[in-house]
C-alpha cells in the first residue's frame, strides 16, 4: 500500500470514529471507559489505524459503547425505538457498515456459534431432554452464556465475587446486614467495579437483540444457531435435519425443541399414507400426556422396534384400550391394554406424537407443505475456515424490528 493510500485511510478512519463519537455525544475518555480490554487503544485506532476494516472485537465494543450512549438519550415517550436510533446512526455515517458493523456482527456470530458444545439426544426410545443444547434453555441462561463469551474474565471475577448472591446490592445486605455505616465504608472499595459491570451486562443483553436484528438485515443468509434446530433420528444413523425454529413455532405452537426427534419408517403398516423410508417429526410424549387419550399418529415401541401407528383410545369393560389401526389392508387392527397392572397409563408403549412427515401427508391425508427447512443459507467466509456452528432461542417477536421491516431495510 502506498503512503498516499495509507494517509487517505488514516484520514477516513479518524473522521469515521470521531463523527460517531460526536453523534453519540461521547468524548474519547468517556468512550474508553466502556471499551473493555480496548480501553487503552482508542487513541491509536483514531489517529494511527490505516487498515480498511477495523478488528472484530474493537468494532463490537466500540459500537456497544455508541449504543449505550444512544440508549441513555432515548426517550420512551417518543415513537422512535432504540433500534431505530442506532440504525439511523448507521445510515447517516458512510463507511460504518463495511468498516465497523460487519466486523462487529462477525464477533457477535462467533460468540453465538461457540455457545454450544454439541448435541446428543440419545438413541432408541431414550429421548431425554438435551441439557447440552444451550439454545433449548431459557432466555436468561442463553444471555448469561453469551455475556460469558463476550467478557470472559470480567464475568468470572463477577460471579466469584457474588458468591451465589443475585447482585452487588444483595451481596452487601447479606454480608453486612443492617450496619449501614459499614456498608458505606466498603461500598466504594468492593462493589463499584462490579456495579459498573452490571450496567455493562444490561447493555450487552440489549445489544444482543440489536445485533440479531442487524444480522438479519446485513447477513441474511447466515445459518444461526438461534434460528435453526438440529433434529436427530432415534432409529437411524442418518444425519438429522436442520429445521427453522420460527416455522416450528408458527405451525405447531412448540417452544420446547429439546423434545423433538425424527423417526425413519421401517415397515409398511401405514402405507400408503406413510411409506417405508419416510421421515417423521415427532414430539416426545407418553400415554398419560396424550390430551385425554385423543387419537392420532404416534411413535410406539413394538417388539423392540420403533414404529409409526395410528391409534385410537376407547373404553371397554371399565378399562381403557388402545386400538392400532393400519392403513395397509394386509394388516388387521390390534388391541393393546392402555393401563398397567396398577391401573395407571402405561409408559412402555407410546414414545411420541407425530406432527410432520416428509412424504407429505398427515393423519388426515392432507398435504403437509410446512416449510421447516431452509436450503439457501450460506456460512460466511470467515466462519467456513475450520469453524462450525451448531443450530440453535430467540423468537422473532423479541427483536425490536419486525420481520417485514427487516425485509424493507434489507431492500
Amino acid at each position: 500500500m502506498s503512503m498516499d493510500s495509507k494517509k487517505t485511510l488514516l484520514s477516513i478512519n479518524r473522521l469515521l470514529l470521531t463523527n460517531l463519537l460526536k453523534f453519540a455525544g461521547l468524548s474519547q475518555s468517556q468512550c474508553s471507559l466502556t471499551l473493555s480490554h480496548h480501553r487503552n487503544s482508542l487513541v491509536g485506532y483514531i489517529y494511527r489505524y490505516d487498515k480498511k476494516i477495523f478488528p472484530r472485537s474493537f468494532s463490537y465494543f466500540f459500537l456497544l459503547s455508541i449504543y449505550r450512549a444512544l440508549a441513555k438519550k432515548h426517550n420512551p415517550k417518543e415513537k422512535i425505538s432504540r433500534f431505530d436510533l442506532f440504525y439511523n446512526m448507521i445510515s447517516k455515517n458512510g463507511g460504518v457498515i463495511e468498516k465497523l458493523l460487519i466486523p462487529a456482527l462477525e464477533h457477535h456470530i462467533l460468540a453465538i456459534s461457540s455457545l454450544n458444545p454439541g448435541i446428543k439426544i440419545g438413541s432408541g426410545e431414550n429421548i431425554s431432554i438435551n441439557k447440552n443444547d444451550i439454545f433449548d434453555q431459557d432466555e436468561l441462561t442463553i444471555l448469561d452464556k453469551y455475556i460469558e463469551k463476550i467478557e470472559p474474565e470480567k464475568y468470572e471475577d463477577y460471579i466469584g465475587f457474588l458468591q451465589g448472591y443475585e447482585n452487588t446490592e444483595d451481596w452487601l445486605q447479606n454480608m453486612i446486614g443492617e450496619d449501614f455505616e459499614a456498608i458505606d465504608e466498603i461500598k466504594e472499595t468492593y462493589t463499584d467495579e462490579y456495579k459498573n459491570f452490571e450496567l455493562e451486562i444490561k447493555a450487552i443483553k440489549d445489544f444482543y437483540i440489536i445485533c440479531e436484528s442487524l444480522r438479519k438485515i446485513f447477513l441474511p443468509n447466515f445459518f444461526s444457531p438461534s434460528d435453526y434446530k438440529k433434529i436427530n433420528f432415534i432409529n437411524s444413523k442418518s444425519d438429522g435435519f436442520l429445521m427453522k425454529k420460527s416455522a416450528i413455532r408458527k405451525n405447531f405452537s412448540i417452544s420446547d425443541f429439546s423434545k423433538l426427534f425424527l423417526v425413519k419408517v421401517e415397515d409398511d403398516y401405514m402405507s400408503p399414507a406413510i411409506s417405508i423410508d419416510d421421515e417423521c417429526l415427532a414430539i416426545k410424549t407418553t400415554l398419560g400426556e396424550t390430551n385425554a387419550f385423543k387419537g392420532g399418529l404416534f411413535v410406539v415401541k413394538e417388539f423392540n422396534k420403533i414404529c409409526i401407528r395410528r391409534l385410537q383410545f376407547t373404553m371397554f369393560k371399565d378399562t381403557y384400550q388402545i386400538i392400532s389401526i393400519p392403513d395397509n389392508n394386509k394388516y388387521s387392527r390390534q388391541t393393546i391394554a392402555a393401563l398397567d397392572n396398577k391401573g395407571k397409563p402405561r409408559k412402555d408403549y407410546i414414545i411420541g406424537k407425530v406432527i410432520w412427515k416428509s412424504g407429505f401427508t398427515n393423519e388426515n391425508n392432507t398435504i403437509m407443505d410446512k416449510n421447516l427447512f431452509e436450503q439457501d443459507f450460506e456460512i460466511p467466509e470467515f466462519l467456513s475456515r475450520g469453524l462450525k456452528s451448531e443450530p440453535n432461542l430467540f423468537s422473532d417477536e423479541i427483536n425490536e424490528i419486525p420481520n417485514e421491516d427487516i425485509k424493507k431495510k434489507r431492500a
